[in-house]
């Protein structure tokens, strides 16, 4: 197959899965184009139709072991027309458990001929020494050469199916803001004093949580805790609250995963 251009699709709220799907682009040496799919009226204005001959790499972070829920428009937008296409998956060094095996078939159902899959490794949104830094250089040249050899595969008609990891049914619940369980049902996104009201975070919340007329209120049947609104604040007015009982837990957790060292996984057609 001659394959004439790479579509590299993604969400994105913190840039962490964007370095990841960027370098895989990158790594199959073909003209690029990015579609950032993170903010909702982005989704929304989304229609695209792919042909045969072109790639498509589809990104997205895990919440809980499964793709984020409520994303309907990130895959409404897009047809294959049995289109190759590679689902990216990038965790929080925990596990990724039925995320990309999740990503395959959403794909599949909309047209595409799902030829290779990944899960990397990204900084953790809870705990700032959890995979700190990562994807780091390492990792993206890992990702470069998965692209190549994708192509490779693609290009030498590379016969087989391709099997990932994950249980189908699916056995991982995923991360409902609207059913939080007991541990995060009392943590929030609050904004401080320093707040300027700018609306930065309102415009650019992947979720649509935060009110457009009144930057303090948040919507946390919504909000999936992405820490977009943190990380970009120009004042550093947002933060995260919870009670004695989380913040406890979370800093076992932070601890337990900040010593584990993983590497990314990849699968190729057999």
């Amino acid at each position: 197959m001659n394959l004439k251009k790479v579509y590299a699709i993604y969400f994105s709220p913190t840039g962490t899965t964007e370095k990841a799907v960027m370098a895989c682009a990158e790594g199959t040496g073909l003209p690029y184009e990015k579609i950032d799919l993170t903010l909702l009226k982005d989704r929304q204005s989304f229609h695209r139709s792919f042909k045969k001959n072109e790639l498509v790499m589809v990104g997205l972070p895990v919440y809980g072991g499964r793709l984020p829920g409520n994303l309907d428009d990130f895959f409404s937008g897009g047809k294959g027309n049995d289109t190759p296409a590679v689902a990216l998956v990038i965790y929080g060094n925990r596990d990724y458990d039925d995320a990309l095996i999740e990503l395959k078939i959403r794909l599949e159902g909309r047209g595409f001929h799902v030829i290779a899959g990944a899960a990397f490794i990204g900084q953790h949104t809870f705990g700032k020494n959890i995979a700190k830094g990562r994807p780091d250089t390492r990792d993206l040249e890992i990702a470069k050469d998965f692209g190549k050899k994708t192509l490779n595969a693609i290009e030498k008609a590379t016969p087989g199916k391709l099997m990932v990891k994950g249980n189908y049914p699916y056995i991982a619940r995923g991360f409902n803001p609207a059913a939080r369980g007991p541990l995060l049902a009392n943590v929030n996104i609050i904004t401080m004093e320093s707040c300027t009201h700018c609306g930065l975070c309102a415009e650019n919340c992947p979720w649509g949580a935060i009110d457009l007329n009144d930057f303090e209120v948040i919507n946390s049947s919504k909000c999936f805790l992405c820490s977009r609104c943190i990380k970009n604040c120009p004042v550093s007015a947002k933060k995260t609250k919870s009670d004695e009982k989380t913040l406890a837990f979370m800093q076992e957790f932070e601890k337990r995963f900040s010593v584990i060292h993983k590497e990314p996984e990849l699968f190729l057609p057999q």
